[in-house]
């Protein structure tokens, strides 16, 4: 991004997030020493954050609310974000829902990465988690650092050197978790459906996040059937997406009349080479997510 021109980021994590470091203080005055002037703290499944978030903006810094749901569409696993939507129970109940099934697949993903024979010391990965529910991402460190698996040939791309040592922990869930990887195990979330609703009866503006995340073709498809069940917007410009697909789904937005926006992906230590504000837009392009956020009230 030319740094002449607004930085704005609507899609970063808080440690209201299970796999994400910071509170949502330290998150915010980071952002300011980037020179963010607008942005969301979009917590997985999660709206504690809002009421922080909202508390240090200021007359240079715009805090929109934000959450980021897993949900299910067609049989699919997707991320769907929420802006300006006023908090209530129906968050808090997303939260509680989620946890639970958190708690539930935990032994799960720890049964099946011993089956691929790693150690997977439990009290470790408590002391990790702390409070928080661990998550696939903490489960890769405490693997990565426990002797007993020093030997195992499957953790050679993860060591330092190795062809997925650039994001460790991060790239390690994509490998084993992700859906067809070995270690994936098929859960099933709230449909999309369900969630758009809980997100516009709120006040909010439901966006798919990071598309190019989950899927790889049919995307025209994929975005038509969304926009059918009230999704409204489309996170353009992603860390996750290439410049040729950012192109075209912000040409597929303006068409549709969907509305654009950007987000870094931002959690810590999980994601060492996303940084806040890493969004790439050209002036035009920001023209237009700004015309999104300026249709936000929250």
């Amino acid at each position: 991004m030319m740094e002449s021109l607004e930085k704005i980021d609507l899609h970063m994590h808080s440690n209201y997030s299970d796999d994400a470091d910071l509170p949502v203080a330290e998150l915010i005055s980071r952002c300011k020493a980037h020179g963010i002037t607008t942005l969301a703290v979009t917590d997985h499944n999660s709206a504690n954050s809002v009421a922080e978030a909202s508390a240090l903006a200021d007359n240079t810094l715009r805090t929109i609310s934000g959450i980021e749901i897993d949900c299910t569409f067609d049989e699919r696993n997707y991320h769907l974000l929420g802006y300006g939507f006023t908090p209530s129970d129906d968050f808090s109940q997303i939260h509680r829902n989620f946890s639970e099934l958190q708690r539930k697949l935990m032994p799960k993903k720890i049964e099946a990465l011993r089956h691929y024979g790693f150690i997977v010391d439990e009290d470790a990965l408590t002391e990790l988690a702390g409070e928080r529910i661990p998550q696939e991402e903490q489960m890769a460190e405490v693997i990565l650092a426990d002797d007993g698996n020093k030997n195992n040939p499957l953790l050679l791309p993860y060591r330092s050197g190795g062809s997925r040592s650039d994001m460790p922990l991060i790239n390690f869930f994509w490998d084993f978790f992700g859906a067809g990887r070995p270690c994936y195990i098929p859960v099933s979330y709230p449909a999309m459906e369900q969630m758009v609703d809980v997100i516009s009866s709120n006040g909010g503006t439901p966006v798919i996040a990071h598309i190019g995340a989950n899927i790889k073709q049919q995307y025209q498809e994929v975005l038509t059937g969304m926009q059918k069940v009230g999704v409204m917007g489309i996170e353009v410009f992603s860390s996750y997406h290439s410049p040729e697909l950012e192109a075209w789904l912000y040409d597929f937005a303006l068409n549709q009349n969907l509305h654009v926006t950007c987000g870094s992906d931002f959690h810590g230590h999980n994601k060492p080479k996303i940084e806040v504000g890493q969004c790439c837009y050209n002036a035009s392009q920001l023209t237009a997510i700004r015309r999104f956020t300026d249709s936000l009230t929250v």
